[in-house]
């Protein structure tokens, strides 16, 4: 959709409509909206991450965790509704949850 790519979403056709995301300063917009018009806005943005030296069974490696949260909303649409809701949930600015406690 002409729509979103001016927005900065690479766009892609989907079996029952289409798939469209964007990266900006380590958050990853995604857009999926079906030819009925149900779609789903996500958000996901990287909290953070650990890794350290790990001894499993034995056996030296590395032990890594990444720490992300997902934020979505649903709604039923039309195409002509789709710019004016994504660019307010780009905006929408919850408060950080605190990282998981290791």
């Amino acid at each position: 959709m002409q729509a979103l790519e001016e927005l900065g979403y690479e766009v892609t056709p989907i079996q029952g409509g289409l798939y469209a995301e964007k990266r900006r300063g380590g958050v990853l917009y995604q857009v999926y909206l079906s030819a009925k018009g149900d779609l789903r806005l996500r958000r996901r943005r990287f909290l953070k991450e650990e890794a350290r030296p790990l001894a499993l069974a034995g056996v030296e490696g590395e032990w890594a965790a990444r720490y992300e949260l997902e934020e979505n909303f649903f709604a039923l649409v039309s195409p002509e509704d789709l710019p004016h809701l994504v660019l307010a949930f780009e905006r929408l600015d919850l408060p950080d949850p605190p990282p998981p406690s290791p």
